[in-house]
C-alpha cells in the first residue's frame, strides 16, 4: 500500500479540501483554536496535526499528503493482520492486496486530509476489540479506548463503527457487553467539545450534501469502491460469503455494514453525512470478509489468484483516473499558477472571485515565488478572520488606483469573470482596461487586464 500510494502521489493539483489542510497547516495553534470556534471543529485535531507536520517536513504537496499514505499502508497492513489472526495467513495477504486494489483507497491515501487516518484507527480498533474478547484485561480495554477516540478525534460520523461493535461484543462474548458500554461512555465525555461544535457547524459544514434519495444508496458502492464494474465484483464475491458464513465472517460483516446503514437511517431522517469519503473505513472489514470468502475454497487454490487478477484488471481505469492531474474536487490552481508565474511583470496586481477556494489554492502554488502579484484587495487573511476566507477592503476603485496589470481570477467557467465580481468593473472600465490574455481550465477562469496605452496625438 505505500508504493501505491507513494505512486504518482504529487500528480493530482490538491483538491478545494487540501487546499483548505494546506491554509490552515500555516496557523498557529491559537489561530486554529480560533477557525474551530467558527467552522471545521470537526477537523480540529487533523488541523493540529498537520501543522506540527508541516513544522517538522515542510508545506510541499508531498509532505501534506504523507502521513495520509503512511496511515493507509498502516491501514492495510492491519486489515491482512485481523485477517490473518481470524482465517490464517493466506486470507489475511489476499485481504490486504483487495485493499490495495481499491481505487479510492489509493486516491484517498494520496489526501491531505483525515480519512485515511480515520481508517487506520478504525481497523486498530476491531483488532484491539478482538484482543480484548480473547483475553480481556485493562491494558486491552485501555488500547481499545484509545483507538476509538483517535477514529472520533478524526472523524465523529466514523463513530458509527461502534454499532459494529456492539454487534461483534453481542456475537461474540455477551458478558463483556457492560463493561465495552463502559469504555465507550468513558470516551465520549473527552468528545464533547468536538461533537457539541459539529451539531453547531452541522449547516455551515454540510450545506453542499445533497439530499438523501434511493438512488443514492444505489450509487453508493460504486463511488465508494472508486470504481462500479470493481464495485460489482466485490458484490459477488460478498454474497458468495453469505453461504454457510463462519462466525467471524458475520462479525466483520457486521462492522462493514452497520456504519452506513447507520448514516443512511440519519441521512433520510435528517441533515445527510452520506459522503463516500466518510464511509471510507467500512472497505477494511469489508475486503477481509471478501478475502475469507475467496480463500475458503480449499479444493481450489487457484481461485484467490484468479480473482485477484480479475479485480486488478478490472481496476486499472479506475487506478488511473485517481491519478489524474484534475481528478480531485476543485480547479486547476496548479496550472494558473504557472501561467501568472511565466508572464507576471513587476507591479501586477492579482484579485479574486468571492468564493474561498482560488485565493488560497492560488495562492499555494504561488507561495515560493517572491514575485507574485500583489493581492491588494485583501484586507485580513483568512487566518486573520477566524475563517477559510480572506476578508476584503471595501473599496476596490481605490485599491486598484494605479495598476496598469491585473489578473483576475475566479471559480468556475465564465466569459466574463467581472460577472462574479460586479464591484470591479468600474474601476476596470475607468481604468481603461482591456484583455490581454484568458485562460479557463477545470473550474476556473483567469483573464489579465491590461491599461490602454495613449498613442502620441
Amino acid at each position: 500500500m505505500l508504493v501505491a500510494g507513494l505512486f504518482r502521489a504529487t500528480r493530482p493539483v490538491l483538491s478545494w479540501d487540501e487546499v483548505a489542510t494546506a491554509d490552515v497547516a500555516h496557523r498557529t495553534p491559537a489561530q486554529i483554536w480560533e477557525l474551530v470556534h467558527h467552522i471545521d471543529a470537526v477537523f480540529g485535531v487533523y488541523y493540529l496535526s498537520i501543522h506540527g507536520w508541516t513544522a517538522l517536513f515542510g508545506d510541499s504537496v508531498l509532505s501534506l499528503r504523507l502521513p495520509s499514505i503512511l496511515a493507509m499502508a498502516g491501514a492495510a497492513a492491519l486489515t491482512g493482520e485481523l485477517a490473518r489472526r481470524l482465517f490464517g495467513a493466506t486470507t489475511g495477504l489476499v485481504a490486504g492486496v483487495l485493499l490495495c486494489l481499491l481505487p479510492n483507497i489509493s486516491r484517498y491515501a494520496a489526501e491531505a486530509r483525515p480519512y485515511a487516518i480515520v481508517c487506520l484507527f478504525s481497523i486498530l480498533s476491531v483488532l484491539f476489540l478482538h484482543r480484548v474478547i480473547e483475553r480481556p484485561g485493562a491494558g486491552r480495554w485501555l488500547a481499545y479506548a484509545a483507538a476509538v477516540l483517535g477514529i472520533g478525534a478524526f472523524s465523529l460520523v466514523a463513530m458509527t463503527a461502534l454499532a459494529g461493535h456492539l454487534a461483534v461484543v453481542l456475537i461474540r462474548r455477551r458478558r463483556l457487553l457492560l463493561p465495552w458500554l463502559a469504555v465507550v461512555l468513558g470516551v465520549l465525555p473527552l468528545l464533547a467539545p468536538l461533537i457539541w461544535w459539529g451539531l453547531q457547524q452541522r449547516a455551515a459544514q454540510l450545506y453542499w450534501v445533497a439530499p438523501m434519495t434511493p438512488h443514492a444508496v444505489y450509487a453508493f458502492p460504486g463511488r465508494l469502491v472508486g470504481s462500479k464494474l470493481v464495485a460489482v465484483l466485490l458484490a459477488v464475491v460478498l454474497l458468495s460469503a453469505a453461504f454457510r458464513p463462519a462466525r467471524p465472517v458475520l462479525e466483520l460483516a457486521a462492522v462493514a455494514l452497520l456504519p452506513p446503514a447507520v448514516v443512511a437511517v440519519a441521512a433520510f431522517a435528517g441533515t445527510s453525512f452520506w459522503v463516500n469519503r466518510y464511509l471510507l473505513f467500512a472497505l477494511l472489514p469489508a475486503m477481509i470478509v471478501a478475502a475469507a470468502a475467496l480463500t475458503r475454497i480449499r479444493a481450489h487454490r487457484l481461485v484467490p489468484v484468479a480473482a485477484l487478477a480479475v479485480i486488478a484488471v478490472a481496476a486499472l481505469p479506475g487506478q488511473a483516473a485517481v491519478r489524474r492531474p484534475t481528478v480531485k474536487n476543485g480547479s486547476d490552481y496548479r496550472t494558473l499558477a504557472a501561467v501568472i508565474t511565466r508572464d507576471q511583470r513587476p507591479g501586477d496586481v492579482i484579485v479574486y472571485g468571492k468564493d474561498r477556494t482560488m485565493r488560497a489554492g492560488v495562492g499555494y502554488y504561488l507561495r515560493r515565488d517572491r514575485s507574485r502579484p500583489a493581492d491588494r484587495l485583501m484586507q485580513h487573511s483568512a487566518a486573520q478572520t477566524a475563517t477559510l476566507k480572506a476578508g476584503e477592503y471595501p473599496d476596490p476603485d481605490v485599491r486598484l488606483a494605479g495598476a496598469a496589470r491585473i489578473w483576475l481570477v475566479v471559480y468556475g467557467r465564465h466569459a466574463d469573470p467581472t460577472t462574479v465580481r460586479p464591484d470591479l468593473r468600474q474601476a476596470l472600465s475607468r481604468g481603461g482596461f482591456q484583455r490581454s490574455g484568458e485562460w479557463q481550465v477545470k473550474r476556473g477562469t483567469m483573464v489579465l487586464y491590461t491599461r490602454r496605452t495613449t498613442g502620441p496625438g
